[in-house]
């Protein structure tokens, strides 16, 4: 790949590491941590990484609505640290965010938390050392901070989200830094995410989702439906952070991170992926008539339910619109844990998943 096929305007600054991020920071062009200078033999070498051309348009981002191309991707990507061979994942992720059903521009301007996360299955997470085991949400592995980091730098720097201006969110949250991670393919009982999709299981994909929180649940109980209880339970309790109520009132595709040891219960006594939606769908709900005033908003019940067709006929909200847009995951380390991420104020995006060239 030749330099002379890049075309972004080179910008001049001095020979060093601390002036190039200082000129970044100053064009609120960095996400705040440090940056990779993308000099034009770094690009280059990210571009390496696939075989499109450097000038193709993979989508355009709000809210500025930039062309987003191969190029600019690759530009992010060597200012997140990525490696030439993350760039694949990181261009098919960009594809992903700019299909319609995840109102891209929505999730950039809301004065909600919400920011993509990334989903990766098939054997693309052993290649590149993806951790989908203990601490998969956390620190230590290149390619989940870094693949992860580069959507946020593009939704930055190409997109124009920058905090506090067209990025309205009012607290933000840790996952719009950095937020990739791997299913636990080889530790789970039950078939891929993947391959619910329609995906052979050497088909590698990237799914985002425009997560809106954390909600980490210790499970309980020896049996499968045990543990199944306890973990409907307490995202009901906590009215699935918001998912259930404050004008959401269900709809979207939220996310289960089940850990392995619940699942292997689970499989262990019969319960299918299926009967896990079937039972979150039913049970982790609430009636509409018991949702507190306050956190209904101004609106009466009556315009409420208007606007809310997913709280079905018997007034009852569920997480979804139908079970199986439930997401569920294994991943993570052994012990009782799970995790449950809501969608951003539930309908408002919806999970996309692409498979990654």
């Amino acid at each position: 790949m030749e330099i002379a096929r890049l075309t972004s305007p080179l910008v001049e600054v001095e020979d060093s590491w601390e002036a190039a991020n200082d000129w970044f920071l100053k064009e609120k062009l960095s996400d705040g941590l440090p940056i990779v200078p993308p000099t034009p033999e770094r690009v280059a070498r990210m571009i390496e990484g696939t075989n499109r051309d450097p000038q193709e348009v993979v989508g355009i981002i709000p809210p500025k609505w930039a062309p987003c191309s191969i190029e600019k991707i690759a530009i992010n990507a060597v200012m997140a640290g990525c490696l030439p061979e993350y760039l694949p994942v990181v261009i098919a992720a960009v594809e992903a965010v700019c299909e319609p059903r995840f109102n891209l521009y929505g999730v950039q301007a809301t004065t909600g938390y919400v920011g993509p996360a990334l989903l990766l299955n098939g054997p693309i997470r052993k290649q590149l050392d993806v951790n989908c085991d203990s601490g998969v949400f956390g620190p230590g592995f290149r390619s989940n901070a870094t693949i992860g980091r580069a959507i946020r730098l593009i939704l930055i720097a190409v997109g124009g989200g920058f905090p506090g201006e067209t990025d309205r969110s009012t607290f933000g949250w840790p996952g719009k830094y950095t937020m990739c991670f791997g299913e636990n393919q080889e530790k789970s009982p039950w078939e891929p995410y993947h391959v619910e999709f329609g995906f052979k299981p050497e088909t590698s994909t990237v799914t985002v989702f425009g997560i809106n929180g954390f909600l980490p649940i210790h499970t309980a109980g020896n049996r499968g439906e045990q543990a199944l209880s306890s973990l409907a339970e307490v995202i009901k309790m906590h009215h699935g952070v918001s998912h259930l109520d404050v004008g959401s009132f269900g709809g979207g595709t939220p996310l289960i991170a089940l850990g392995i040891e619940d699942a292997e219960i689970m499989a262990r006594d019969g319960i299918t992926k299926k009967q896990v939606k079937d039972y979150l769908w039913e049970h982790a709900s609430l009636k509409f008539s018991e949702i507190p005033a306050r956190r209904k908003g101004h609106k009466s019940d009556e315009e409420l339910l208007r606007e809310s067709p997913n709280v079905t006929p018997d007034g009852i909200v569920h997480l979804s619109t139908k079970p199986e847009d439930i997401m569920v995951v294994v991943l993570g380390g052994k012990h009782r844990h799970s995790v449950f991420l809501p969608m951003w104020t539930g309908r408002n995006t919806l999970c996309v998943i692409k498979p990654i060239r």
